[in-house]
């Protein structure tokens, strides 16, 4: 049977997953290399994100203070095991979006799942791998894709 994770890289693991929170919030975009390996490969429900420059390529161009005024994005529930020599941890999220510019009177809710490998790195614990499934969304997603249809599904 693995060893159980420790206490501190628990919490260690806990304290990226808000740090994630917050730069997403504040639109902090070049911080993410304080979540992510530069490596780092996301399934954002189907759609595959290769490298921290590509997301926050990404997010830059998808979530701009053009279409979005506020976020909150919260997570709960972190479930933390040891795979190897690597971390994983299933949260639940929960993120509210507040839209701007032509989406100003929109509200767009999401819930859904964080399923992510963690790997140690000389700066500490680090996601090389999310997988993020929605479970629900309520409201005009469009604001997340700088104002264009959803693009979800990478087909």
């Amino acid at each position: 049977m693995a060893a159980a994770p420790t206490l501190e890289d628990c919490h260690a693991i806990q304290q990226i997953l808000y740090r994630y929170c917050e730069i997403v919030d504040a639109l902090d975009w070049d911080a993410m290399d304080e979540v992510f390996s530069e490596n780092t490969v996301g399934i954002y429900n189907g759609m595959e994100v290769d490298g921290l420059a590509t997301l926050i390529s990404s997010g830059k161009h998808n979530m701009s203070r053009n279409t979005v005024a506020a976020t909150q994005h919260n997570i709960s529930n972190p479930r933390v095991s040891i795979v190897g020599d690597q971390m994983r941890c299933i949260s639940n999220y929960y993120a509210v979006h507040f839209g701007a510019g032509s989406f100003a009177d929109k509200v767009c809710s999401m819930w859904g799942v964080y399923d992510d490998t963690f790997q140690r790195t000389a700066d500490g614990w680090r996601i090389v791998r999310r997988d993020y499934t929605s479970t629900a969304i309520q409201g005009d997603e469009r604001m997340l894709f700088a104002g264009e249809a959803a693009t979800w599904d990478a087909s």
